[in-house]
């Protein structure tokens, strides 16, 4: 199966798994490495498999779930969370306002096997309320966050990543809109564990500059590719970066 999944196609795969029992896990753990769920998916999922541990949810490595235009209620889906058991990527993708009653950290258990962690929010989720998923990925290497936050209130982030654990050696990507791009690097700068990015991507309005400029020099020595781009509304000032980077890769911009 191996050799079919890397020259064949899913049509050839899914031939596979009907003619005989014996072949359908071979076949899954190819067909299933990377799934997409939207309410039309999660609605299937549950209908095809309404036992969890008959489910071929361990075959999956790369899970994403899209949440935005969500008009029914995916709460039996979440308690299926924790038979994703070897998922190494998650992708939470369009967050809307419709699915805020289930945004909460109980609902999200994910599985610690989860390195890769990449949120799309729609102005709908607070930070805090990423933290709590961050929470759940002790080994969390690459991390990428877009779209808007709920502004925090006042008094309410200080400390707020101190509770955060992780590798953090992978990717960081940042692509978050508004003010709110500095709570989140200050949120990153605030873990214990400290920063080891190798790759940093950032794009952020002029006013989170110095968060950004703490944000990459906490990881030390490590990154090796820098890509930052910073938005000055509707000025464009060109910025030099610092030698400590020496021969690595550095992309700086600014956009108007």
């Amino acid at each position: 199966m191996d050799h079919l999944a890397a020259d064949s196609g899913v049509w050839h795969l899914r031939a596979c798994a009907l003619v005989s029992k014996s072949w359908i896990p071979s076949c899954q753990r190819h067909l299933l490495h990377t799934a997409l769920f939207t309410w039309w998916h999660i609605r299937r999922w549950l209908e095809t498999f309404p036992i969890p541990e008959q489910s071929p949810a361990r075959y999956i490595r790369d899970l994403r779930i899209r949440l935005g235009g969500l008009d029914r209620n995916p709460a039996a889906f979440f308690e299926y969370m924790p038979w994703f058991a070897n998922v190494e990527r998650v992708a939470l993708m369009g967050v809307g306002r419709k699915c805020l009653p289930f945004w909460k950290p109980s609902l999200w258990r994910l599985s610690q096997s989860i390195t890769s962690l990449s949120m799309n929010t729609a102005g709908v989720v607070t930070l805090a309320e990423i933290c709590n998923v961050m929470a759940q990925l002790p080994n969390l290497d690459n991390l990428s966050l877009s779209g808007a936050l709920v502004p925090a209130e006042k008094g309410a982030l200080p400390g707020i990543g101190k509770t955060l654990g992780g590798r953090f050696g992978g990717k960081l990507t940042l692509r978050a809109a508004g003010y709110t791009d500095a709570d989140i690097m200050n949120m990153l700068l605030g873990i214990p564990t400290g920063l080891c990015f190798t790759e940093i991507d950032i794009r952020c309005l002029c006013q989170c500059f110095p968060s950004a400029v703490k944000l990459v020099a906490a990881c030390g020595k490590t990154p090796v590719k820098l890509s930052h781009a910073v938005a000055l509304n509707c000025k464009s000032h060109p910025f030099s970066c610092s030698g400590w980077l020496g021969e690595r890769s550095i992309n700086a911009n600014t956009i108007s």
